[in-house]
């Protein structure tokens, strides 16, 4: 056994020191980490040349030399290598889960000639019209970002990242599959990518299909579902009717490209045995978000000479076919409907130039009749936002009449300020299959709902456009409320035919002002509409109501509601359960914080509120009994949800996606220590190391670090919850912000915004 300062391993075969024929080897062997540390990958380096390894087989001898209190440790690893004739030195380097490559062992061969070279079967395919596609979109999307760059020179570079070939492993007989994602080019959406293929036993039936990006945790995979390519395929097996699977497994944001999914089969008899292993370069929804440049700087011909020269050069094949070429084209006809026309569209990658600030008054008289838009009346940050608006409007003298898709719990709040509440049907919208179609269901949604009384109309986030449009055709003024940080077609991707999209994109030209909360928010949004009349005003707190409630609920009983030991520490991390919210995340930085702080992690309670019956929730809950930390649990969503901050030592925010998020200011008013994902409108509200810890979103280990930080240092988190509290009274309080709102909607009643 070797030990290094980070691992124990062993080159089972070849032996160190042997002699061996030139050409292809398989290294086996297994490496394991030290205490507190934790190993994703492994590799091989031969000078300049890297052979990626195939890592994660299970070894129970192991599990049980090492006590780690599991059946089976994923341990082993082999790597195919090629030596020419000579001295051979080999560096084996482990991926650690903090996203690092370091050595853990060092072997050296001596390699003699040999006719023909020995040989090792190794997994090989070409490209498919998706992966082309996908590259393809990137590197579009890169010729906005980096300007300067020559566009061969990006080629070359994106080219040099895609795993070629992906697969390391095949299933092995018994056993047969093959896994259609990940690609070789994958999307990760909030720190999850979707495993889609068939795998199926001979013989015997699978009990589970389990799958992992770090090796920290399997997670279940469906399977058994209806699969008649491979039925037809493999008529002589049974099992092949229904060997289908698909899931959407984690990978954390700090794991280097390419990534690599393992994925396992366990059998009756417990068995697990490792069968499909591929790489893929990622890419995330905040790349998909990124703006292509502008038609008179690029082009896909140009941008597609430039890929197909640098797959040539890197020995890459891709299949072209029909399903190739159709996807050219539709890629083709979503950059002429989608890239700005022209160059004069704003530089960089996102507008940096500022929107207008609302000012504390507005001349003219506020208008009386307001229309209040919203996409539902649930216990969530946009129609919580639109009641505190309609509160102050009611107070005002305004008359209210609230339009909503979709009813829920809030429709008591909105009719306690008197608000007329109408429920209307908007799905044809969105089913619609053109643009035309989509036109003809909004002029019928005009029809059934007069939007001509009114002397203003607030849509409240872009999935109320169809009111701006239905506005407009009455002629009525509109202010639209953006709270997305996200473009309409990447929100809508796959879901909504492109020419409804553009009439999402479309509402923000129409509308007459377009109010976003944050200038992070905002930046997403300036190559459609009319950035001149964007406007920025704040999201607010109701700081005197939360005192209030302060004063009503002594930190003390709430702790002890919660029916924490002597000395118990508490974390809370509070939203509804999706994947944006990323309590994924936040589960594996809790084990993680077990393995690299037991003593701090047994003295701590994790609880993630906001628990439903969605398939996430699902995800969630595979996820924690994976996991197996009895003190991490979900709490299901309630209204009373403010004794999760209070009674807390520590508030995580482990959002993907935020524009002005609610749950900060509140955690910032209720005084509690704030670590929180630094995305879009976060750092804006609470500013990185003076009112909060921020961190990369979606990274494990940065948020398992924060957390052990923060908790070991009560001095530092008070003084952060300090001036936390101290920058929301003065700035984000709703007596000084909500003045602003009312002069925007005055303003734009007014014709003058």
């Amino acid at each position: 056994m070797h030990e290094s300062p980070i691992s124990f391993s062993q080159l089972e075969s070849p032996a160190p020191g042997a002699t061996l024929p030139q050409g292809r080897h398989t290294l086996r062997g297994w490496v394991w980490p030290k205490p507190g540390g934790h190993f994703v990958d492994v590799r091989a380096r031969h000078g300049e040349r890297v052979f990626p390894g195939t890592h994660g087989f299970p070894r129970a001898d192991l599990a049980a030399h090492f006590k780690t209190g599991r059946a089976f440790a994923l341990a082993e690893f082999t790597v195919v290598v090629d030596l020419a004739p000579g001295p051979a030195e080999l560096v084996l380097e482990v991926l650690e889960i903090e996203g690092r490559w370091s050595p853990c062992q060092t072997v050296r061969y001596q390699v003699t000639p040999a006719y023909p070279p020995v040989e090792v079967a190794v997994p090989s395919g070409p490209l498919r019209w998706h992966e082309y596609g996908r590259a393809l979109q990137i590197l579009l999307r890169e010729q906005r970002r980096q300007p300067m760059v020559p566009l061969a020179e990006l080629a070359r570079a994106l080219v040099a990242e895609i795993p070629y070939p992906r697969d390391l492993r095949h299933p092995h007989l018994p056993f047969r599959g093959h896994l259609d994602e990940p690609a070789a080019i994958t999307r990760s959406g909030f720190g999850r990518s979707a495993v889609l293929g068939y795998l199926f036993h001979e013989t015997q039936p699978i009990q589970r299909v389990l799958a992992t990006f770090d090796l920290q945790a399997w997670q279940t995979i469906a399977h058994g579902q209806s699969s008649p390519g491979p039925a037809a395929y493999y008529p002589q097996f049974e099992p092949a009717q229904n060997c289908g699977l698909f899931g959407i497994i984690d990978a954390p944001a700090q794991l280097p490209n390419p990534v690599c999914l393992r994925l396992y089969a366990e059998l009756a008899d417990g068995s697990v045995h490792l069968c499909s292993v591929q790489r893929s370069r990622l890419f995330s929804q905040e790349d998909e978000k990124a703006p292509y440049p502008a038609q008179d700087q690029a082009s896909i011909a140009a941008t597609k000479d430039a890929l197909d020269d640098a797959f040539r050069v890197q020995g890459v094949t891709v299949i072209v076919d029909a399903e190739f070429h159709r996807e050219l084209a539709r890629i083709t006809n979503e950059f002429k409907a989608r890239a700005p026309t022209s160059s004069s569209a704003p530089a960089g990658p996102f507008s940096q130039r500022s929107p207008r600030l609302v000012p504390a008054s507005s001349p003219g008289t506020f208008p009386r009749r307001l229309l209040l838009v919203t996409h539902n009346l649930n216990h969530e940050g946009a129609p919580l936002f639109l009641v505190d608006l309609a509160r102050h409007y009611a107070a005002l003298g305004a008359s209210l009449t609230v339009l909503t898709p979709e009813d829920g719990p809030l429709r008591s709040r909105f009719a306690e300020v008197g608000a007329q509440i109408r429920v209307i049907d908007v799905q044809p919208v969105f089913r619609a299959p053109s643009r035309e179609a989509g036109q003809a269901a909004i002029a019928a949604l005009s029809r059934a709902f007069d939007f001509a009384p009114f002397d203003l109309v607030v849509a409240n986030t872009f999935t109320t456009f169809w009111a701006v449009h239905a506005a407009k055709a009455a002629r009525r003024p509109v202010l639209l409320y953006v709270h997305e940080s996200t473009t309409p077609a990447s929100f809508y991707l796959g879901r909504v035919d492109p020419g409804v999209v553009a009439l999402v994109e479309e509402a923000f030209g129409g509308a007459d002002a377009v109010s976003f909360t944050t200038a992070a928010t905002r930046s997403y949004h300036c190559d459609y509409g009319r950035p001149a009349s964007h406007r920025l005003t704040p999201g607010w707190i109701d700081v005197a109501r939360i005192d209030r409630w302060l004063a009503q609920n002594p930190r003390a009983a709430l702790r002890a509601s919660f029916k924490l030991r002597p000395g118990e520490l508490l974390v809370t991390n509070v939203g509804t359960i999706c994947d944006r919210k990323g309590q994924h995340i936040f589960a594996r930085a809790v084990d993680l914080l077990w393995r690299r702080y037991p003593d701090l992690a047994a003295r701590t309670r994790f609880v993630m509120l906001g628990g439903g019956t969605t398939p996430f929730d699902d995800v969630v809950t595979d996820l924690l009994a994976q996991l197996a930390r009895t003190n991490l649990e979900v709490h299901p969503a309630t209204a009373d949800y403010f004794p999760y901050y209070v009674a807390a030592d520590l508030f995580v925010c482990s959002t993907y996606e935020e524009s002005s998020p609610r749950v900060i200011l509140e955690a910032m008013a209720a005084g509690v220590p704030i670590l929180s994902s630094g995305v879009h409108g976060v750092p804006e509200q609470a500013r990185p190391g003076l009112e909060a810890t921020l961190i990369r979103p979606g990274d494990t280990v940065a948020l398992c670090e924060g957390m052990a930080r923060l908790l070991r240092s009560p001095e530092t988190t008070q003084e952060l919850a300090r001036r936390a509290r101290a920058r929301v009274v003065a700035e984000y309080e709703a007596g000084i912000l909500l003045p602003r709102h009312a002069a925007l909607a005055s303003a734009v009643a007014n014709g003058q915004p």
